[in-house]
């Protein structure tokens, strides 16, 4: 014992070994809380899904317009900046109009977000094809919403 004695100076303290388990744990189960939450995806962006949008089309009789309404909106507050409309000619694919307006033309809601009521006017439109207008969101690339008629 009195060899054991020689290394203890007088202002040395240990901290008690309870104190030093229940550190131990502590620790544990904050860096098993966070692997936790890392893995189970709730660190980082996560996955965006699209917002959908549902449409209908009026095409103008004997003339080359269509106007497509905007009947529902899915999520609100999405601003045209973040969506692209593009237009496809089913029947024929020399059809396709040169310039086609592809800027909404707008009639309710606000200018900058997509809202029911507002109109998209397609001009160029050749009578008797079938056409498709398809808006997609930007962040995920996915189909918002498509709208088919045959212009008359």
């Amino acid at each position: 014992m009195k060899a054991n004695r020689k290394f203890i100076e007088a202002d040395e303290r240990a901290v008690s070994a309870v104190i030093g388990v229940i550190l131990m744990v502590a620790i544990t189960v904050a860096i098993a809380a966070t692997v936790y939450v890392y893995v189970s995806g709730m660190i980082g962006t996560g996955s965006q899904s699209t917002p959908t949008i549902s449409m209908t089309s009026a095409p103008l009789t004997g003339g080359s317009t269509c106007t497509v309404q905007i009947a529902t909106v899915g999520t609100p507050n999405i601003n045209w900046t973040a969506v692209t409309v593009s237009l496809n000619c089913i029947t024929n694919a020399t059809a396709m109009p040169t310039g086609y307006a592809t800027a909404p033309v707008f009639v309710a809601g606000s200018p900058n977000t997509i809202g029911g009521g507002d109109l998209i006017s397609v001009k160029g439109l050749a009578a008797g094809n079938q056409y498709t207008l398809t808006v997609a969101y930007k962040a995920t690339g996915g189909t918002m919403g498509t709208v088919s008629w045959n212009q008359v």
